[in-house]
């Protein structure tokens, strides 16, 4: 697998995305992050709250098959300095493939083999 070129994507850092089941792991694709920059552009700083999951991370464990942050095509973030509102509306307008609204994150994708995509949901 090709390593990321993180300084591509200058306000993002691997240890933001690290799988948090031990393993480190930071495996997310460029076609993902291009986006996710060009979103933190538009609305400002960003918590990452979830990035990559190998398959031995708890919450991919649980799931019948792999999931959009499993692939490298997933974020769940937090705005810190734009509205929920205004970061749901560049969401929308940038085309993310899959959009899920939680109290306490939003979960952005660019879809995967598994998932009918475009789709919206809440948690």
């Amino acid at each position: 697998m090709t390593k990321l070129n993180w300084p591509d994507y200058p306000n993002f850092s691997a240890s933001e995305f690290a799988c948090k089941c031990g393993c480190g792991r930071a495996d997310m694709k460029p076609e993902f992050m291009e986006k996710l920059q060009e979103l933190r552009n538009q609305v400002g700083p960003l918590e990452i709250t979830s990035g990559f999951r190998c398959k031995n991370h708890p919450v991919e464990k649980n799931k019948k098959r792999p999931g959009a942050h499993s692939a490298g095509l997933a974020a769940d973030i937090i705005p810190l300095k734009a509205r929920r509102y205004e970061l749901l509306i560049t969401i929308s307008d940038m085309r993310f493939r899959g959009i899920g609204v939680a109290k306490s994150f939003i979960h952005i994708d660019e879809g995967h083999p598994y998932a009918y995509r475009p789709a919206s949901w809440s948690y």
